[in-house]
């Protein structure tokens, strides 16, 4: 089965097809199959597109509870720069990455740790917008009903009146594949990297291009103070916080052509 090794741990992953390389970061107690409308629409478009399960996520082990941090950005970066070297890529045959939710901050973090193996960013509805205490209270909350409290926000957060059942019964049993303690570890382990003070400190270094998808505008203008650059767009799609699965055409086409006018 393709998994690779990195530290302490065997990380799942796809490697398919050919051509320019992508690679596709997942969020919070979501995993690859988040991407099932991209994967194939890039491989069809000349890409090779690459995907991996986070530790405790998917098909990758569950850390052990003595090592949390293995659950944070520090250790997701980590190993995605592993996975990259396994499967030779470096600065000859840059990667685009793409990020979802808390996986943009991975994304993000990724491009400034290991900029010449970055070309560019496709960030969809990132979350580091938030202030740190926010995101430590939330963390707070998960110590009762983990489950029910990750379902309730994405049903607050995540949908819109046109989500199709479906794809909120996936994310709903899907979580429940995740043990509690790993959805909790998760989301206090993004602290305090993943708040927004961090996000103003670290995000303008950044220096690839940009294409950033939001759900709606309430966080267009924070993410556009970050820097934007000549490459750089920032893009609405109203169809929730998975509108890459939700309406996969639009952004799959939104993304392509962005992709062909940086080229």
């Amino acid at each position: 089965m393709p998994f690779f090794e990195s530290t302490n741990s065997s990380i799942f992953y796809v490697d398919e097809g050919a051509g320019p390389p992508v690679i596709f970061i997942h969020g919070w107690t979501c995993d690859i199959h988040d991407w099932v409308f991209q994967i194939p629409y890039f491989q069809k478009s000349g890409y090779r597109t690459i995907a991996f399960d986070t530790r405790g996520h998917g098909r990758s082990p569950v850390p052990s509870k003595d090592n949390p941090s293995e659950l944070g950005p520090e250790a997701t970066v980590a190993d995605a720069e592993a996975l990259l070297r396994h499967l030779d890529i470096n600065a000859d045959n840059p990667v685009v990455v793409f990020g979802h939710s808390s996986g943009c901050l991975i994304a993000s973090l990724l491009a400034i740790s290991s900029p010449r193996l970055v070309r560019a960013l496709v960030l969809v509805s990132p979350m580091y917008y938030r202030l740190q205490e926010e995101g430590l209270a939330q963390g707070r909350k998960l110590d009762g009903d983990a489950y029910g409290l990750v379902n309730r926000i994405f049903e607050a957060q995540g949908t819109t009146s046109e989500t199709p059942g479906w794809l909120t019964a996936r994310h709903r049993i899907r979580l429940l594949g995740v043990p509690e303690w790993v959805v909790r570890e998760a989301a206090y382990q993004r602290e305090p990297v993943g708040s927004w003070e961090s996000a103003r400190k670290l995000m303008p270094r950044r220096q690839c291009p940009r294409l950033v998808v939001m759900p709606n505008d309430a966080n267009v203008e924070k993410e556009k103070g970050l820097g934007m650059g000549e490459k750089d767009r920032v893009e609405v799609l109203r169809a929730g916080h998975w509108m890459h699965v939700q309406e996969s055409g639009q952004f799959n086409t939104l993304v392509q052509l962005w992709l062909a006018q940086i080229s």
